[in-house]
């Protein structure tokens, strides 16, 4: 009758709602319950409304907290201590036996939001009874003042409390394992097992702008989320009253979709461009605008764009001029912004506004994030771009792979320079940080050096997204060793991470930089490094929720070439020789073109890309690793390792350096003192003033070919 009463209570105050209940009835016979531990109330809530009455683990510390007699009464409790081995035998025999029990793996609450220290003991439970796992997450406990999270939003002693049941499943430890490394596998696979059900809970399923209003249902209205440069900061409700009036001055332009293409910088103009667009029911096609005006007009045609908009503004200052015209001359119609300001009256305005207050969120739709919410561009580093269709649900999904990985709180603060027509920075610094309430500043350029540690200082930024080529220059142009000192996480990707890079931010400014590895196609993160798992030289381990295969390379004697398979990547390519036409992976499989090498913990270290492996006398050598150590030897230049047709052995290995008057003497004796091998030696050196590089900051190897050729270089890649 107490468990009832109590029951009763918890439901009229917290709204419990339970899913998944047919997962506990599928699981069977050995179950141990694994809960996530996200606030001294969790045990008593599951206590009540599991639907029925199994034993609990419950530490010996834990019985002398003042709360814990309102949930002795109401369980089954059972002390588990990891210091007194005859605890373990009632789990041991209960589960041997076909039983169920309740532990919390996690041991105690989380101070971060995500997943903390897994007990290795709880995982040895599980493995020497063979006993499968029922993972079950609780939600909404964090936002009360039962939780151990700091920074958290909107604190109200009661709030909606969601219970989910995830399908039952085994640890996967190989066969023959045994002592500590079988220990260390069952824990990591268990670890495994609660993340992904961390990722599925925080998957959000439904369209960006509907996500944005759930998240200023939960932070406010007057929240702010958005800083432009030198602009006032824009809050929720102005953010999306913003949209509902760009909306309504498209839709007088008959545009012709389904693809639109969208040729801004990194502002909130763009933001909210590509939300009107997808509220419109079009798909923003993000244009790279370093690339010429014919490559800019091929990828048009490879997404069947008859529109453009831009603004006059960006194409004055950045001279981009040749862009529009070329756009115009193919018969592309070109939009200005600032040719749709007369029709944004004042009744326009307050309309949209007191709309904006309002609106509320549609319900969650399976169908509708299946629809493309993108078509970004690969970089044309190798080739010709192709595009790539991002549907709602590959980015939603890649988000939450993100929060499964990253302590974001609310009091963070983003600095997002990178161009919103690169995935980074749209997916991970446009899209992402609204939805958990996270302000933005956003700066068009990550090419002003000086001005972003400055922007770094006067915003209190705590979070950095940015290249290697970005963060080695941002270092080298502080002027001061405070300006990052707000700065908690460095997140980088889109190239490799030098080691000098990381030394300098570390020595100089005490930051440790977290690398990841990511690629457009899934949406885009792929791996990284994080708290929890960091391993310097390697990219981290595979995201939850993505399979792989490594295919055996010829003359590649360790690792393979990296497939992936999962949720978060493309719906497919559009192609310039296709136009039009979605050409999506085969089996859902895509190829990075990545050859990587994986370990037993599963971090990942990537030995190049394949096209980027020449194979001289027989062996293969790596082209990416011998610039890798050339930028350490001569970091300030930028250099590139090329095939050229010609020499005894019929290819010849050729340095493209920046760094003037380099000897092939010199070369040759830094290389072999670092333990390059002769053979990888480049054995031509051609200085290039000026390096093409992408605006990413990665070398051009395309249009470094084209220019080699022009000199007479026969190169191929």
């Amino acid at each position: 009758m107490f468990r009832l009463i109590v029951r009763f209570i918890l439901r009229l105050f917290f709204r419990v709602e339970v899913k998944g209940w047919e997962n506990w009835q599928q699981a069977g016979e050995g179950v141990l319950i694994a809960p996530n531990y996200v606030s001294f109330i969790d045990p008593l809530i599951l206590a009540v409304f599991l639907p029925e009455k199994v034993p609990f683990a419950i530490e010996r510390r834990l019985t002398q907290k003042r709360f814990a007699k309102f949930f002795l009464p109401l369980a089954d409790t059972h002390i588990l201590d990891a210091d007194a081995p005859l605890t373990l035998k009632f789990f041991l025999t209960l589960l041997k036996g076909g039983g169920r029990c309740v532990i919390f793996p996690e041991v105690q609450p989380t101070t971060t939001g995500l997943p903390m220290k897994l007990s290795l003991g709880v995982a040895s439970i599980a493995d020497h009874t063979d006993a499968k796992i029922l993972p079950v997450r609780i939600e909404g406990t964090e936002y009360t003042p039962f939780s151990r999270i700091p920074h958290k939003s909107r604190i109200r002693f009661f709030s909606k409390v969601t219970i989910t049941v995830y399908p039952a499943r085994k640890l996967d430890i190989p066969e023959g394992l045994s002592g500590l490394k079988r220990t260390a596998t069952a824990g990591r696979s268990f670890e495994h097992i609660m993340n992904d059900a961390c990722l599925w809970s925080s998957v959000r399923r439904k369209p960006f702008f509907d996500n944005v209003l759930d998240a200023r249902d939960e932070f406010g209205g007057n929240y702010r989320i958005y800083v432009d440069y030198g602009q006032k900061p824009v809050t929720y409700n102005g953010f999306i009253t913003r949209i509902l009036l760009i909306q309504g001055a498209l839709e007088t332009q008959n545009l012709k979709g389904p693809n639109i293409g969208v040729l801004l910088p990194t502002s909130l103009g763009g933001a909210v461009t590509i939300y009107a667009l997808q509220r419109m029911g079009l798909v923003p096609a993000m244009l790279n605008f370093s690339l010429g005006g014919r490559s800019m007009v091929n990828c048009c045609k490879s997404a069947l764009l008859d529109t453009i908009i831009t603004s006059r503004k960006f194409i004055e200052i950045g001279k981009l001029d040749n862009l529009t015209s070329a756009a115009e001359e193919a018969g592309i119609k070109v939009i200005w912004l600032e040719d749709l300001a007369p029709q944004i009256t004042t009744g326009k305005k307050i309309s949209a506004a007191l709309r904006a207050k309002f609106m509320k969120s549609e319900p969650e739709s399976p169908e509708a994030v299946k629809k493309p919410a993108f078509i970004l561009f690969t970089s044309g580093s190798e080739g010709a771009p192709k595009g790539v269709v991002l549907s709602f649900e590959n980015v939603n999904v890649n988000n939450a792979q993100m929060f499964t990985r990253v302590d974001f709180y609310q009091s963070d603060r983003v600095l997002n320079a990178m161009p919103i027509f690169h995935s980074f920075g749209l997916c991970a610094g446009l899209i992402m940080p609204p939805t958990l309430g996270i302000i933005t500043y956003l700066y068009p350029s990550p090419l002003h050096y000086k001005t972003v540690p400055v922007i770094c200082y006067d915003e209190r930024i705590t979070i950095l997204f940015a290249t290697d080529t970005f963060l080695s220059g941002y270092a080298k142009a502080a002027s001061d060793n405070f300006d990052f000192v707000t700065i908690r996480l460095l997140v980088e990707g889109g190239e490799k991470l030098k080691s000098s890079t990381q030394d300098l931010w570390f020595e100089r400014f005490g930051k440790r930089i977290t690398e990841g590895y990511g690629v457009t196609e899934a949406s885009p993160v792929v791996a990284n490094n994080y708290f929890a798992h960091h391993r310097s030289g390697t990219v981290g381990p595979l995201v939850e929720g993505l399979e792989h295969r490594l295919e055996p390379v010829e003359g590649v004697p360790e690792g393979g070439r990296l497939w992936v398979k999962g949720p978060s990547i493309m719906m497919g390519y559009l192609r310039a020789t296709n136009p039009g036409v979605l050409e999506p992976p085969k089996d859902g499989w895509y190829d990075t073109g990545d050859i990587v090498k994986i370990d037993e913990e599963g971090f990942i270290t990537i030995l190049g890309r394949a096209k980027r492996f020449a194979k001289i006398g027989g062996e293969m050598i790596s082209l990416v690793s011998v610039e890798e150590v050339l930028g350490e030897v001569w970091p300030e230049e930028h250099h590139a390792v090329v095939l050229l047709h010609g020499g005894p052995r019929g290819e010849t290995l050729a340095l493209v350096t920046t760094k003037p008057e380099l000897k092939r003497d010199e070369l040759r004796q830094k290389l072999t003192e670092l333990g390059v091998a002769e053979i990888a030696i480049p054995k031509k050196i051609l200085f290039m003033a000026d390096m093409p590089l992408l605006a990413t900051g990665k070398i051009d190897y395309v249009t470094l070919e084209q220019v080699l050729k022009e000199l007479g270089e026969d190169s191929e890649e």
